[in-house]
């Protein structure tokens, strides 16, 4: 990776060249900050110019040479130059070497580190430009003192000047994606993002150790971080010689604001840095910001801090918290953030802190640092605070993923409670932890069963952990029966009414009650706002909300909604919520009919690092995410109980050309399934080609279903085409483009072929979107008229390649059937074999949009 691509540079790029093309223009002074990619731009446009037919010269200054006349221009002096002129006779006579070797070309000289130049380098340098005997481009760091004669140029407006800022957060995506080949995961270039803050030097040095380490690696497609990102020895060693030019005091101050982060400058100035804020100010290390009547001060560039805290000793680090602690000691600590602050500053600085204190400071860091509040918790418990520790160390391994973990604290707390509530807590929230997270549902039943007898009475907590086995199990109507006396019981907004808020959330999605699930999802979201935790929750109501809005055909709003959760998890940097959200647009994606998308944002739900053991909705993920697939012609087998299991198998059946297997397997599913997941595996069915469709929901897409069944069943061309019109008027895109070949088709055989080309042209309209689709609707755009349903199914698998025998088997038929209707095909289209098959009936290719969408 020694070239990176210039990306993100157009704008200074065609300053540059108007600069160059202007004749009143003589030079070019390109200044920034370090790293921000002056020198890679420079010879960019030098390599421009070479092409053309200039002749450049390359100067590099440097400290030691600037104290040596003419020392940047040594390589380019003549060898018979008279050392003993005066100053105005060399100067000629360097300048006069340099434009007879251009030879009639144009000259340009570029020179890196200006600001390094000796007093005749310079002032050759301003000669040169000012009488126009070369284009000079001159590179200098932002907030330097360059030589007179260089600053003259700009001055006089001999020369232009181009400040060169760091690239925005878009621009930085587009770098990495050119420079990897490939798009990095969001989670990670989020990181490399707020680490660089647009720094093109920084963001290379750390996917190049990304690289080096191997914690940077290909996956899926893309490219995925493992680990922490840290900076490599070249990178330190490049942020060392800025920030290692400091005294004493400055060097307290920077490590303060490296350990404290963003820091109020009131307290730092009572300790008496003033001096030294001001002079790291003025060096670039330091900046400080208002932020509403409060006056902060923090480092320049997030990395500082991270080299700043690799170099300090642990003896030094623990005096620096013990300062950062009683910075925070003189405001009183009187915002919310500054407690946990205080906390975790008081822990690293080894000073008596309250457990109970510290347990709240877990709590209140449980969304927005997730790492600290497992740091936190950890310590609670070390400092002896009881059963509310170990109970919310529990709760937050389970919420990072750590099931196993979570598992063994939870077993070793069940004999440690001292009442029926703490017992039903522990017991529920175990069970929980054992189905969801490692996926040992019959131990998460035994133990709801040893618990149910050894406390007195109805246990809440108990009976919402055997609530949301039920709706995992796909039996939601049983799932919401049990919640139902949980949620008049208990009126309070607390963690109880919380969890089975979330369970029941869930459990109406999959009912079809939209509205229900809508109200429930408020109600617990705003029981989390005000601070009641349940690990998870509202990750699964974020969730539920989306699946809700997807099924009552509410795109639009679902996918506003999943957007946003989705840019928050990627900020909070936290497993589930990233998991969550990503499962949350994938969802969005494939109501949309973009599989490409869908595709993708399900298999990353599926793999989030340290999440990556089952969540209670991993379940219907993978079933979508096997259904996205097969509709892109790849049938996915994948191993699910129930309807979802049987519905993934419809269109696996599907994808290999199985539709009267994938009728089959639908209708089972669609007889087990819950009402609202039961009336999309029908209207799947349609698809297949069962033009039946029934629902005891109501609800626009229910009613479009129905539509479409009603139109393919009659044949009603005009039908069809108002159908694909209402999908797509829903955002169902991919549904609009089946439903318009269909309409295509019917047009067809009523010898209506303008009426069919149109329906045909509003289908690959639809499907410009719909990435990669090959539904077995779709076929319908290139198949022969008169072949039946059956006679076109087994056309399509003998024309893959498989013997009579073969489809025989797949179709639960005798080969003397097979054979039979090959021979009726053979007759109808007018070929002589199989060979011919595959141009006549094959299916058509997966489409080639680029959209990504949702």
């Amino acid at each position: 990776m020694n070239d990176w691509p210039l990306v993100g540079r157009e704008r200074e790029l065609a300053f540059a060249r108007r600069a160059l093309a202007d004749a009143e223009v003589c030079g070019l002074l390109l200044t920034g900050r370090a790293g921000t990619g002056k020198t890679r731009l420079a010879k960019e446009l030098l390599a421009e110019l070479a092409e053309g037919g200039a002749r450049t010269h390359w100067v590099r200054a440097m400290s030691s040479a600037s104290t040596i006349p003419f020392g940047a221009f040594a390589h380019l002096l003549p060898g018979s130059a008279d050392g003993t002129a005066d100053r105005a006779h060399r100067l000629n006579q360097v300048a006069g070497h340099l434009t007879r070797g251009a030879e009639g070309r144009r000259l340009v000289l570029c020179v890196d580190d200006a600001h390094l130049l000796d007093g005749l380098s310079a002032t050759l340098v301003h000669q040169l430009a000012a009488t126009a005997s070369a284009f000079v481009v001159v590179i200098a760091p932002h907030g330097v003192s360059v030589p007179d004669p260089v600053f003259a140029m700009w001055k006089d407006r001999v020369a232009e000047r181009l400040d060169v800022g760091e690239l925005t957060r878009p621009q930085t995506a587009e770098l990495i994606t050119a420079a990897l080949g490939g798009r990095l995961e969001d989670g990670a270039e989020h990181r490399l993002w707020h680490l660089t803050l647009g720094n093109p030097l920084f963001l290379r040095e750390l996917v190049q150790g990304g690289l080096d380490s191997g914690a940077l690696s290909a996956a899926d497609g893309g490219w995925r971080w493992s680990g922490a990102l840290t900076a490599n020895p070249r990178l330190v060693e490049l942020i060392e010689t800025r920030t290692d030019r400091v005294d004493a005091d400055e060097r307290r101050l920077l490590e303060l604001l490296a350990f404290g982060e963003t820091l109020g400058c009131e307290p730092l100035l009572r300790l008496g840095a003033g001096r030294v804020l001001a002079s790291t100010e003025r060096a670039g290390l330091v900046v400080s910001e208002r932020t509403g009547r409060r006056l902060n001060a923090r480092l320049a560039h997030p990395l500082y801090a991270e080299v700043i805290r690799r170099r300090t000793s642990p003896l030094r680090q623990r005096d620096t918290y013990r300062i950062l602690a009683g910075t925070l000691d003189l405001t009183g600590a009187r915002r919310a953030e500054d407690k946990p602050r205080l906390v975790r500053w008081r822990l690293a600085a080894g000073l008596p802190t309250d457990p109970q204190l510290v347990r709240t400071a877990a709590e209140t860091l449980l969304r927005k640092d997730f790492p600290q509040a497992e740091q936190l918790a950890a310590e609670a418990v070390r400092l002896g605070g009881g059963f509310a520790a170990k109970f919310l160390l529990a709760q937050v391994r389970i919420a990072g993923g750590r099931h196993a973990d979570a598992d063994a604290l939870l077993a070793d707390l069940a004999g440690e409670t001292v009442s029926d509530v703490q017992h039903a807590r522990v017991a529920g929230t175990r069970a929980r932890n054992l189905a969801f997270g490692l996926n040992r549902f019959s131990d998460a039943e035994a133990v709801l069963d040893t618990a149910e007898t050894a406390v007195s009475g109805t246990a809440d907590d108990l009976v919402v952990a055997r609530a949301a086995l039920r709706a995992a199990a796909g039996a939601s109507r049983a799932a919401l029966d049990l919640l139902g006396p949980v949620l008049d019981r208990n009126h309070r907004g607390d963690e109880l009414r919380l969890g089975a808020l979330v369970v029941a959330a869930g459990a109406l999605a999959e009912a079809g009650r939209t509205e229900a699930c809508l109200g429930v999802v408020e109600e617990g979201l705003a029981i989390t706002a005000s601070g009641a935790s349940v690990p998870g929750a509202r990750v699964r109501l974020e969730h539920a909300r989306i699946v809700a809005l997807c099924r009552a055909g509410r795109l639009v709003e679902a996918e506003d909604l999943a957007g946003d959760d989705y840019r928050d998890a990627v900020r909070d940097r936290w497993g589930p919520a990233l998991a969550g959200a990503a499962a949350s647009l994938g969802v969005v994606a494939l109501a949309y009919g973009n599989l490409r998308a869908a595709i993708r944002r399900l298999r990353q739900a599926l793999a989030v690092e340290g999440h990556d053991q089952p969540h209670e909705f991993r379940p219907a993920v993978t079933g979508a995410w096997a259904r996205a697939s097969a509709m892109t012609g790849r049938a996915e087998d994948v191993d699910l109980p129930g309807p979802l299991g049987r519905w993934a198998a419809a269109w696996a059946a599907a994808a290999r050309g199985e539709l009267t297997r994938a009728a089959e397997l639908a209708a089972e599913a669609a007889s087990a399934a819950e009402p609202a997941v039961a009336a999309e595996i029908r209207h799947d069915l349609v698809r297949f080609g069962v033009p039946e469709f029934s629902s005891d929901l109501d609800g626009p897409l229910v009613s479009l279903y129905s539509k479409h069944a009603a139109a393919l069943s009659t044949g009603d061309a005009a039908g069809l085409d108002a159908v694909a019109a209402e999908f797509a008027a829903a955002g169902a895109r991919l549904l609009a483009a089946e439903a318009a070949a269909e309409a295509a088709r019917a047009h067809r055989v009523a010898g209506k072929l303008g009426s069919a080309a149109a329906s045909a042209r509003r289908a690959q309209e639809w499907l410009a979107s719909c990435a990669d689709a090959a539904t077995p609707a779709l076929a319908l755009l290139d198949t022969p008229l008169d072949l039946t349903v059956r006679e076109l199914e087994i056309a399509r698998l003998v024309a893959t390649g498989l013997t009579s025998r073969a489809v025989a088997d797949r179709l639960v038929v005798s080969v003397r059937t097979v054979d039979n209707v090959l021979h009726g095909v053979y007759a109808k289209l007018g070929i002589s074999g199989r060979r011919e098959l595959a141009s006549v009936v094959g299916r058509p290719e997966p489409g080639s949009s680029q959209d990504d969408g949702p």
